[in-house]
Order: structure tokens, then sequence, then C-alpha cells
């Protein structure tokens, strides 16, 4: 109970901690082309920017667009995904500042740009955000995260998104949770969402509870009725909030409902995760076990310790360093590559040594990439 009250309360405060400059709609908004669903997306983490394909059938030596300038506020971007209402949210953490936040982007939004909302991290008790997935149907979002400051730092956050503000719904984090240094993360479904655990080579599921219904507190007669402070408006007219201390949920200690993990899996250290419209489990891994840089596909619902179904690895690949992996309706799979600066696409059921069908220049170090609904 105590636990769920606190969850609850990390809630109402994240609803209402919006600074001042954290939500905007801007003078500067640029809007561009009608982008086609599946259009690419990649966090670019040295030049502060996300990168934009417009077409990935053939390959480009830089993006056909970009967000970035110092409006957008990117600092270090990391995964990304959108919302269902095509919305991007892109998860920030600068190792070497300590900075970290949300950022929520309106739908087709392009060059330096205000972002539609902002999101501190340590108000979102988020101090090193990684993986971000979103579930559309249920507006739910996922975010893996550090925290050194928890006795419990590797962590899986699942907020409710509904409203456009991130509200706490559980935290899942300890030595039953096989959570360590969690990287990027994907809904399989509904209420459940598969993390890359970097820190010892497994790739686990987590089934999220549904939440209990918040008790209705019985009201205590009081002399005199505290007056409830108001948000006063920003110049940018987004509401200012009083500074007050976040409550730190203590997380649960949920057991994964299904672990791929043991030496046949061959993985090394999994970065990106994504699975098919089939079930397919792909993972992203620049040190694969006795391979090296790859990415291992798995059988839907794979658990325990199971050898990959297909590897793309090899030197015609181009694979360097993948850090993420997306598929899309027509089963095309997109790798990025942190240590190519590029997004690699391979045709459906592509697997041994075999060239990408597609090569796009990032231009600079990409980690996590997106499709757009």
């Amino acid at each position: 109970m105590l636990r769920r009250l606190t969850l609850g309360l990390a809630a109402i405060s994240v609803a209402v901690a919006v600074a001042a400059c954290n939500s905007s709609t801007s003078t500067n908004l640029n809007i561009g082309p009608n982008f086609a669903t599946s259009t690419l997306y990649a966090a670019n983490t040295s030049l502060n920017a996300v990168a934009i394909f417009s077409s990935t059938t053939a390959s480009l030596t830089a993006p056909s667009y970009q967000i970035g300038g110092s409006s957008t506020t990117l600092n270090a971007p990391q995964y990304l995904d959108f919302d269902a209402t095509g919305n991007l949210w892109v998860a920030n953490y600068n190792a070497s500042t300590g900075s970290s936040s949300i950022l929520q982007f309106n739908p087709q939004a392009t060059g330096n740009v205000l972002p539609f909302a902002t999101f501190l991290g340590g108000s979102l008790s988020v101090p090193e955000p990684r993986g971000l997935s979103i579930e559309r149907a249920q507006n739910l979002m996922a975010i893996t995260t550090l925290n050194p400051a928890s006795i419990v730092p590797s962590q899986l956050l699942i907020f409710s998104i509904v409203g456009g503000s991130p509200a706490l719904q559980e935290a899942i984090g300890g030595s039953a949770t096989l959570l360590n240094i969690p990287t990027g993360a994907a809904f399989v479904s509904g209420n459940a969402v598969i993390v890359a655990n970097s820190g010892n080579a497994t790739v686990a599921t987590y089934t999220i509870p549904t939440p209990s219904p918040t008790p209705v507190p019985t009201a205590t007669p009081v002399a005199t009725a505290t007056p409830v402070a108001t948000a006063t408006p920003s110049p940018s007219g987004s509401p200012t909030a009083s500074p007050s201390p976040v409550p730190v949920a203590t997380p649960l200690n949920l057991p994964p409902s299904s672990a791929i993990v043991g030496s046949l899996t061959l993985l090394g250290s999994p970065r990106g995760v994504a699975v098919a419209s089939n079930g397919a489990i792909y993972v992203a891994d620049p040190s694969a076990v006795g391979i090296g840089p790859a990415v291992l596909v798995f059988a839907a619902n794979a658990t325990g310790n199971v050898a990959p179904t297909a590897i793309i690895s090899g030197s015609s690949t181009g694979l360097i360093a993948p850090s993420d992996v997306k598929i899309d309706a027509s089963g095309n799979i997109y790798v990025a590559d942190s240590g190519a600066n590029k997004v690699f696409v391979f045709a459906p059921g592509a697997t041994g040594n075999v060239a990408p069908k597609a090569s796009l220049s990032v231009g600079g170090t990409v980690v996590g990439i997106a499709l757009s609904p």
C-alpha cells in the first residue's frame, strides 16, 4: 500500500512539475513535409540532433531533414519513439554533464524548434534515461534508466502519457528482475515490455501489473483549509509549478515473465531490441559472443538458453557497433550503428554475411532509431 501511495504521489507531482520553459508552442515551429508512415528518425547523440530520412530505399550521405539547434534543447539524445498522435518523444542523457530530460516534439517538426514539452529527468525520477518505447493503444511509455542514488540502480519505469504528461505508473527494479544496465526496450503487447540488458547479456520480458485504484482518503475536518497554490503562466503560456520534492518510488522487484539468457544465445552486450509483427525478437549486439557486431534473431516467445534462428553479421554487413534495431510492416530491418555513424537497411529475412540494401549516413554518433506511425 505504501509503495502504491508513493507512486501516486510521484504521478501527481510529475503532472504539474513543468518548468517555465518546459512546455511551449513556439513561433519558430517548423513543420516539414507530410512524412509518410515508417519515416526513419535517428538520434544523433554527438551533434545533439534527430536525423530524419524521408526515403530509405537507396543509400544517402546525409539526412533529408533534421531536428537540431539550440532551441531544441537536445542534449545527447539516446532512444526515441512516437505516440499515437505522432508526437516524437526523445530521451536525453549527457554523461559528461549529468543533464537528463524527456522531450516531446510536435508531429512533422523539423529544424531548430522548441520542444512542445520538456520533462526534466529529476522531476520524473529518471536521472539517466536510456531506452524509450511507447505502447500507442494504451498510452504507456517505458523508460530504462540507471539511478546511481538508488539502492536499485537499474530500473524499468512505466508511465501513463494520457493527456501528454508522463505520470509514473510502475517502477520495476531489484535482484529478481535481472535488470542490469538496461538500454533498449520495446513493447511486446499492451502490458508487456522486452528489455535488452547490456550488463548481464540478458533480454528479458516483463508483464506490467495492472495498477490498483488509488484509495480515496476519508475527509478529516480541519479548522482552516490550506490554500492550494495556483500555477503562474510563463511567458510561453506553459504552467510553472512551485518547486516540491518528488517522492521516490520503491521499485517493484518483479521477476521477468521470460528471459533469453545463456551461452547458446550468443548474447554479449545487447543494446537494442525489437519485436516483428510475427513475434520474432531482433537484438542489436555490438559484441555477440564469438561473432562480434551482429543482429541476433530469436523465435517468437523465445525464452531460456536458446540459439538464434538467424544472425546478421560479417564484413559485408558493415556492422561495427549496432545499438538499435527496428522492423517495418514489410519486414525490412533497420539497424542503427554507433560505430559506423549510419543506419543500415537489410531486406526482409536477411541472414548471414549479407550487404545492406541501403546505408544512411547520420552525420554523427547514432544511438536509437524510430519509425513514424
